[in-house]
């Protein structure tokens, strides 16, 4: 059932991250920050229940955060999703936090809003990661889809890394610094926009904004498919992104 999932991964969107007309009253996120104990005996209790382990990295900001948990409180998928998963919420600010909880699991980083993680509590691997980025686009998703996927979607363990498969992860390293990096640059224009009440956007945010969300989603996506590969000649070389030319 997953795997439909990862044809539309390319799908990706590049709109401001909160329109001012769709702003949402609710708070989920903000100063949800569990520690790394906290989340750990979570995956604990999941085990104990025989459930799996979501942790949900987003934001208040982002509609698409906002639209998931949305659909998460809906009270027939609430009872559904409790009796397979033990989750927790992270707040990743404005893109700047979260990066602890990804590495705990063996990810460098998460590459958008929101981040759902699906975690077998015996093991810690993380058993959706090839299809994960398509949550970043929850708004567009009815409340079937997300039935299928988190209901009736199946999850498996994944395979032992290959050798092919440790580069890849080598590779995967060194892209989502720089996806990083862009989060770090964006980040500061990112909360003046939130915080000027999602006003008219600067053309400098908006032109980052869609460059980053650009190249975010091109190593999300080319990181999948390599590690779906048994070998390579070559890996891909990404340009430089403006923030990247800055630092120089």
């Amino acid at each position: 059932m997953v795997s439909k999932f990862t044809a539309l991964l390319l799908a990706v969107s590049f709109f401001l991250p909160f329109s001012a007309s769709a702003a949402a009253e609710e708070h989920y996120f903000t100063g949800q920050q569990p520690t790394l104990a906290d989340i750990q005996q979570a995956q604990q209790d999941a085990a104990a229940e025989d459930k799996l382990l979501m942790l949900v990295l987003g934001a208040d900001w982002c509609h698409d955060s906002i639209a998931l948990m949305d659909q998460f409180n809906e009270p027939s998928l609430q009872a559904e999703l409790q009796q397979k998963f033990v989750m927790r919420v992270v707040d990743v600010g404005y893109l700047t936090q979260g990066f602890a909880v990804t590495e705990a699991y063996g990810q460098p980083t998460y590459y958008g809003t929101p981040t759902v993680m699906i975690i077998d509590p015996e093991s810690g691997q993380v058993v959706n990661k090839s299809d994960w980025q398509y949550w970043t686009n929850a708004a567009s998703h009815d409340a079937q889809t997300f039935a299928n996927y988190f209901v009736h979607g199946s999850f498996s363990q994944p395979a032992s890394a290959t050798e092919w498969q440790k580069q890849v992860q080598a590779f995967e390293q060194h892209q989502a610094q720089r996806v990083r990096a862009g989060f770090q640059a964006v980040s500061p224009l990112l909360k003046t926009y939130i915080e000027s009440n999602r006003g008219q956007a600067k053309a400098e945010f908006q032109a980052l904004w869609s460059e980053l969300a650009k190249f975010r989603n091109e190593v999300f996506a080319t990181t999948v498919k390599l590690n779906q590969q048994s070998n390579a000649s070559e890996f891909p070389d990404f340009a430089l992104q403006s923030w990247e030319k800055v630092e120089q």
